[in-house]
């Protein structure tokens, strides 16, 4: 839904040049929180956290850059 009211979450830090109507979205994270931006910020918090999504999957088999040696962490509670 456009929101003449709000102005792009983006737009303050500068990271790009707002473009499109502003609309609020669930946020990318899942915590149910709406987000406004333009549409240009909504394409590039999508692919901010697809990018996220595929170095942090959810899966109990850990990538393979992660060394369990390094500060004695576990990727899951069951190793």
């Amino acid at each position: 839904m456009q929101d003449e009211t709000r102005e792009c979450l983006d737009k303050q830090s500068g990271s790009h040049s707002c473009e499109g109507y502003v609309t609020g979205r669930e946020s990318e994270s899942g915590t149910g929180t709406i987000i406004y931006r333009c549409a240009v910020g909504h394409r590039k918090a999508a692919a901010r956290h697809a990018e996220i999504r595929e170095r942090y999957p959810d899966s109990s088999i850990a990538p393979d850059w992660f060394d369990p040696t390094y500060a004695g962490e576990r990727w899951d509670e069951d190793d």
